[in-house]
């Protein structure tokens, strides 16, 4: 697979606009847990290096936060999360987000992500 240095253009936030609609998970899991309410619309681009990927997270229908790199790559090659003041996203910062599941025993109840200034978002599923 192709390098981050033979792809310079994954250094932005990708542009939806790019890509081409792939398919939707609906109370995607992290940490092997599904989180109700937190569902990731994924896009993909062809590219003479490969096929770029982005996924889009929304919880109740509003983004939290996106991740993107190349299709069979193990891990994210970049993300950015979603300013909850400006709705402005914050990236790209290499590498996939620090996402933690909150969980009460082993039933969750939100989960956190950090942002490209190192603050720590919570999300708070509905139960």
């Amino acid at each position: 697979m192709p390098t981050l240095l033979t792809a310079p253009a994954m250094e932005a936030v990708p542009r939806l606009t790019d890509f081409r609609y792939h398919r939707t998970i609906y109370d995607i899991g992290f940490e092997g847990v599904d989180l109700p309410g937190l569902d990731a619309d994924f896009y993909r681009r062809s590219t003479p290096a490969g096929v770029l990927s982005v996924g889009v997270y929304r919880l109740r229908g509003q983004e939290t936060h996106r991740a993107w790199g190349w299709v069979g790559e193990e891990h994210c090659a970049y993300h950015a999360v979603v300013d909850p003041y400006s709705g402005m996203l914050q990236g790209p910062v290499p590498g996939c987000p620090d996402f933690a599941v909150l969980k009460l025993g082993d039933r969750p109840y939100g989960f956190t992500v950090v942002d490209a200034a190192g603050l720590c978002r919570t999300f708070l599923l509905s139960l």
